[in-house]
């Protein structure tokens, strides 16, 4: 309800949404906001499809970040930013927070673009956004949102603004102080995926697997029928019973040492949250994302003699891939 309230009831907010022609969106309904910003927004339960970030100074709420459907395939996810009230205006908040926002979904998920829409006469937000690294997107904007899939914004007059941060070093300098757990998943499809299977390695000599049960096989793409589902062992569990699993040995590894989970996938972070049921990690527990080249998990597999798409040998390739000294 506070966040509705600065959207829709603020002083920020009547100069900009409800006062046209200055603005052509009109003040939203409670219900028309909750339509938009679903439960997992605020849950971190789907971190893929979205989430709302607040904005703090320190010692009160100053605003809020959302992010929307963080679309891997295309590399890009459309992220926005809304202050509480007139008074944090011109203090940076907004654009800091953006910008950290940006790097922070690189370093979760992997994602290298970001898109930010707004009013051409929204010089505010303007401002802010050119401070948070982003430039008017060169071209056609309906040709560019076609070519991103996605719909077209609220403004007669919209600029989309675009953020490219350098990709990940696809490397891993290993701290002997720390216990790094490799970690790989398999998924129905890489539009609306649902977990198949995890698997974990770890650099204490242990391992964890698991094949979830009650996945609708529906959903699983033609890719999933005829390379994954055949490299299954068929002893699927409940998925609370993987979590308290996979949780009792994720805290083994966690009780002497600090643990980097390491993935090469914004879908297998996407997994971990849907194995843990939150996207908060345990207590000693970090994530790491190094976008290790498909092609050269590919040659580890056929080097080692692995399953390639059977997410306990990926696991063991990226670790030895990341692992293994290199000439």
């Amino acid at each position: 309800m506070r966040i509705y309230h600065w959207i829709a009831r603020n002083d920020l907010a009547q100069t900009m949404t409800g006062n046209a022609p200055l603005f052509e969106p009109r003040v939203p309904t409670f219900d028309e906001f909750r339509a938009r910003h679903p439960e997992h927004f605020f849950t971190g339960r789907r971190p893929l499809a979205g989430r709302v970030l607040l904005i703090s100074d320190g010692t009160e709420d100053v605003g809020f970040v959302v992010y929307r459907n963080v679309d891997l395939l295309r590399d890009v996810v459309e992220i926005d930013g809304w202050l509480a009230a007139r008074r944090f205006q011109g203090r940076g908040y907004g654009s800091d927070a953006i910008a950290l926002a940006c790097e922070w979904l690189q370093a979760e998920y992997g994602v290298n673009r970001f898109l930010l829409r707004t009013s051409r006469r929204n010089v505010h937000a303007l401002r802010a956004a050119r401070r948070a690294g982003f430039r008017q997107a060169d071209g056609d904007s309906r040709e560019l949102l076609a070519q991103l899939r996605l719909e077209p914004g609220e403004y007669a007059d919209e600029v989309l603004l675009l953020r490219t941060l350098p990709s990940l070093p696809a490397t891993l300098a290993p701290d002997s102080m720390r216990t790094y757990v490799f970690f790989d998943s398999e998924c129905t499809n890489l539009q609306e995926p649902t977990l198949i299977s995890v698997a974990a390695v770890a650099t204490d000599s242990t391992a964890f697997y698991c094949e979830l049960q009650d996945w609708p096989q529906a959903q699983a793409s033609d890719f999933v029928r005829q390379v994954v589902l055949p490299l299954l062992d068929g002893d699927a569990v409940p998925l609370p019973m993987a979590r308290d699993a996979f949780i009792a040995w994720l805290a083994a590894r966690a009780r002497d040492r600090p643990v980097t989970i390491v993935g090469d996938s914004g879908y297998d972070r996407q997994s971990l949250t849907w194995l843990l049921g939150t996207e908060d990690l345990p207590d000693n527990v970090e994530w790491r994302h190094v976008p290790f080249a498909s092609e050269h998990l590919d040659e580890v597999i056929r080097t080692l003699g692995l399953r390639r798409h059977h997410a306990l040998d990926d696991a063991r390739a990226l670790r030895h891939g990341l692992l293994a000294p290199r000439a």
